[in-house]
């Protein structure tokens, strides 16, 4: 089974479950701007970069980017992840895409909202809502961030081990830009396709 998705261009991806000669090369785009002092920097700054990759993975990852822009003369962030994990969902589909979205909003609290849309893929369960994060630095301070999930029953299928679902999360700490990036997250959802036959045209895949 393969999982295709269109991400906005305005995303930049960092790959998922690089080799040592992969994160390489990706790693010497940025090392000048990161200036390693000597080798010993470098080499850390590989392993962390490789050993971010290879979590990204192990937890399922498809698809990890960030967006930096300018929205309406004002800078602009976001972050968007597509994951798959092992997931039984039972004999329907929708009955699970509904359940999945009367739990979430029940455990996030009465910001949260959430609906059951029929994507070209399947139902999913959307959900919507405001998190506070505190920020590491600063322990004392908490960092509103809006964000979108939508939770897809993936097709059965005799390539899967077992029952699994998809995951997109959009998250963005700008709020007040919501409105303006919603077309392009709803565009990727309703791209997600799964299918037998593979593509190298759309290179978000996983089979």
């Amino acid at each position: 089974m393969h999982t295709y998705f269109d991400v906005p261009d305005f995303f930049t991806g960092f790959p998922v479950g690089m080799t040592a000669e992969e994160t390489y090369a990706y790693a010497h785009t940025y090392i000048d701007s990161l200036k390693p002092e000597g080798e010993e920097a470098e080499q850390r700054i590989l392993r962390e970069i490789r050993g971010l990759s290879e979590i990204l993975m192990q937890t399922g990852a498809l698809y990890a980017g960030a967006a930096v822009q300018v929205i309406g003369n004002e800078p602009s962030l976001a972050t968007l992840t597509v994951t798959v994990q092992g997931f039984r969902y039972g004999d329907d589909a929708r009955i699970a895409a509904e359940g999945a979205m009367h739990s979430l909003i029940a455990a996030r609290g009465r910001e949260w909202t959430g609906q059951v849309r029929d994507l070209p893929c399947g139902p999913a369960a959307i959900v919507t809502g405001t998190r506070a994060h505190r920020v590491p630095a600063d322990e004392t301070t908490q960092l509103p961030v809006a964000e979108l999930q939508a939770f897809v029953p993936v097709p059965e299928h005799q390539t899967l081990p077992q029952q699994c679902m998809l995951t997109v999360t959009f998250t963005t700490p700008s709020i007040r830009h919501w409105q303006a990036y919603m077309p392009s997250v709803v565009r990727l959802l309703r791209s997600i396709t799964f299918t037998t036959t593979a593509s190298e045209e759309r290179p978000h895949a996983l089979s």
